[in-house]
């Protein structure tokens, strides 16, 4: 997860880092971090990309570009909170996060005839309490989906009891660039995401997770889905995301594990094999059949 610092040295070591990373000096978003959108604006099938805590779209390597290639307009989001200072990320809510979803997901809608959402980690999460309210989307796609913290016996309890906990105990937790989660240590430092996370705001994702993985949630969701996740992923439980998914009230969901991903997954070993599926998975919704990249 990270190491804990006490927050007279933490705050000083945050404000000192924030102040070397390189980001827009007009939008003061990280460098790595923008949002962006590839691929035919006129497309009539549109798959909007929501990452995960502390991320970008980054975090989904080349999938977005890939996804165009095929013949989408794909949209890549930044949530709010993310992608500038961590500090900021304090100060929002559940409800930021998911309306920010929404509102995403709707100016999509309103412009394309099929909308598929994309999300990894906490973006599955938020992508899951989007496709509940809006039936009309016409897929989901979920990468690791934040349902559940992985349980490690070292833990002494339920990891929700620690992130409960944290606030109390200290204001950051340092995740350090080279230690991201991914088996493929060589390209650790080339995921952007932050290097110090606000114990407030792992509570705040916390409660999105909660929210997501209720089973009238997953009752409400009819749509196709495809669920991905690594089986020895570290931070996001694979088991919950299998009770999760399997409770959802779709006739058309397909899981599939995997041995050598860990949490990011976009970018780990089995990188080809997700992207194929992800493109087979859109190739069947699609109003005309994606031409391959």
């Amino acid at each position: 997860m990270g190491l804990l610092f006490p927050n007279f040295i933490a705050d000083a070591i945050v404000a000192r880092h924030d102040a070397s990373v390189l980001r827009d000096p007009h939008t003061g978003i990280m460098l790595g971090a923008e949002p962006g959108d590839f691929g035919p604006a006129e497309a009539p099938n549109a798959a909007l990309f929501i990452h995960g805590f502390t991320g970008c779209g980054n975090n989904f390597e080349e999938l977005p570009q890939r996804v165009a290639a095929a013949g989408w307009h794909a949209c890549v989001m930044l949530l709010p909170g993310h992608g500038t200072y961590p500090a900021s990320y304090e100060q929002v809510s559940a409800d930021d996060l998911l309306n920010a979803v929404l509102d995403e997901t709707r100016a999509l809608l309103a412009g394309h005839d099929k909308v598929v959402l994309i999300g990894h980690s906490l973006g599955g999460a938020l992508a899951t309490l989007v496709a509940a309210q809006l039936p009309e989307l016409s897929g989901l796609v979920l990468g690791a989906p934040y349902f559940a913290i992985t349980p490690r016996w070292f833990y002494g309890c339920a990891p929700e009891t620690w992130m409960r906990l944290g606030p109390r105990l200290t204001r950051w937790i340092h995740s350090p660039a080279d230690r991201q989660a991914v088996f493929r240590r060589e390209i650790s430092t080339s995921i952007v995401s932050y290097a110090w996370i606000p114990t407030k705001a792992a509570v705040t994702a916390m409660g999105v997770a909660a929210q997501s993985s209720r089973w009238e949630i997953g009752a409400r969701i009819a749509q196709p889905v495809l669920l991905l996740h690594g089986r020895w992923d570290g931070v996001t439980s694979p088991d919950a995301s299998v009770r999760v998914v399997n409770g959802m009230a779709s006739d058309n969901k397909r899981i599939v594990l995997y041995d050598n991903s860990n949490h990011i997954l976009f970018w780990d070993y089995e990188r080809e094999a997700i992207t194929e599926e992800v493109l087979q998975f859109l190739n069947r919704l699609a109003i005309s059949p994606c031409k391959q990249p």
